[in-house]
């Protein structure tokens, strides 16, 4: 066993001896390199490429360092500077003891090298009659104009550098926009493809005439990506495109949808809604205000109706009146079996009254009870609710039920129930979003 791993050792180092002279480093030219040799230019144009070229402005002065690490007898040194195609462009001499020393070459431009790809520096032994190569250094360049266009976009190669675009894209920001474009015609970004941020691209926005630098371009409130998303017209500040009778820009800034017409579902179209002060985003908020509102203005009309029985009959005549009503029927009972005002004489009002002389008489036309209706309903926007016919005129709520009866049957007027009231209009006047008229 000891025989075998002596005999295994020996053919180890035979090996190593055998590979070992392919581990030294050889110049260009075949012969092995003895020195560091390094050579780096200073003035290189900020470029983002993956390779590890160095590109140069041709027009611009620059500076070539660089440094090596050698020692012969004679510490005496050359560094000479080759293009690619082995033209020697220059050369310095340098004495200099042991250690890592540093050569500088100025150039005012690179029009020498315009056409290479790679510069190569030669470190030499310069002790008279011993000229020995001792190491050498390639360096990759790519020589630009400043005023040239790499990539043919029409904006130059120092205009994309101060505009952070690429020398070598077209559209930097993929937007199907060329960069020289982006700058020069439109004032978009080259680097990012919404300029303005509305989530709308800058292609798709100058495709439809709209703003690629304005997020709205209408001036609504509404950014045209939004408007985009949601099918309402982006160079219409006015619009109302769900015909509800507000305008998008309204409803876009109260949180209801401007493409539906009744946003919560309740039945009621959101400009009707606003206009009873119910909450177009919450169905809830519909059937308690009808209820508030029935509640009231029941508590009203009883209020009205009482004051109106008390001043027509004496106080305690007619609180047994009614007393006695609302044990045979109810309060309904007391009401419909009230006799019209109209049908009696009034004495309260005659005898308070002087007599009207032939030069005092009205010089109005005397109303009939359709009359009233009608013009009551002109002066509110062509519809009220019952109640308001019964308290602006104080009629019964049975004279008002069966005038409006009539009426109805005449077609001068259209009454819809909602909740616990009715709505009376003017024919063709009843509003939007409301339910088809019932007949009581």
């Amino acid at each position: 066993m000891t025989q075998r791993r002596a005999l295994f050792v020996i053919g180890i180092c035979i090996l190593t001896t055998l590979v070992a002279p392919a581990s030294v480093a050889a110049s260009p030219d075949g012969t092995e390199d003895t020195a560091f040799v390094e050579g780096e230019f200073t003035n290189t144009v900020p470029v983002k490429q993956s390779d590890d070229s160095a590109y140069l402005w041709e027009t611009e002065s620059n500076t070539l360092e660089v440094t090596f690490n050698a020692s012969n007898e004679s510490n005496l040194y050359k560094l000479c500077v080759q293009a690619e195609d082995g033209e020697q462009i220059g050369c310095q001499d340098k004495s200099a003891a042991e250690g890592t020393q540093n050569v500088t070459f100025e150039y005012e431009n690179l029009s020498t090298f315009e056409k290479s790809e790679n510069v190569t520096v030669v470190l030499w032994n310069n002790y008279p009659g011993q000229s020995e190569k001792l190491g050498t250094d390639t360096v990759n360049v790519s020589i630009i104009e400043k005023e040239g266009d790499i990539d043919s976009d029409e904006l130059s190669n120092v205009n994309e550098l101060s505009n952070n675009t690429s020398m070598f894209l077209m559209d930097t920001d993929k937007d199907s926009l060329e960069d020289g474009a982006e700058v020069k015609n439109y004032g978009t970004s080259p680097t990012d493809a919404d300029t303005d941020g509305d989530n709308l691209g800058d292609a798709m926005e100058l495709s439809n005439s709209l703003s690629p630098t304005d997020a709205d371009t209408d001036g609504d409130g509404i950014p045209d990506g939004v408007e985009n998303r949601l099918g309402t017209p982006p160079k219409d500040p006015t619009a109302d495109t769900d015909n509800d009778g507000l305008s998008d820009a309204y409803e876009y800034a109260h949180d209801s949808n401007p493409v539906v017409a009744d946003t919560d579902g309740d039945g009621l179209r959101d400009g009707l809604e606003t206009k009873l002060g119910t909450k177009v985003d919450d169905a809830r908020t519909t059937p308690l205000l009808l209820f508030a509102g029935g509640t009231l203005l029941g508590v009203v009309t009883v209020g009205t109706r009482w004051v109106r029985v008390s001043e027509t009959y004496p106080f305690s005549g007619s609180l047994n009146r009614v007393m006695r009503n609302r044990e045979a029927g109810g309060d309904n009972a007391a009401v419909e079996s009230e006799p019209e005002p109209e049908t009696r004489p009034d004495t309260r009002q005659s005898s308070q009254r002087p007599e009207v002389s032939e030069t005092q008489q009205p010089s109005k036309p005397i109303l009939t009870d359709e009359d009233r209706v009608v013009q009551l309903l002109r002066e509110n926007d062509g519809w009220v609710y019952q109640s308001t016919i019964v308290e602006s005129n104080n009629w019964s709520k049975s004279k008002v039920s069966r005038l409006l009866s009539r009426m109805c049957d005449d077609g001068t007027i259209e009454k819809i129930s909602v909740g616990r009231q009715n709505i009376v209009a003017e024919k063709g006047s009843m509003p939007e979003g409301v339910a088809s008229p019932l007949e009581e």
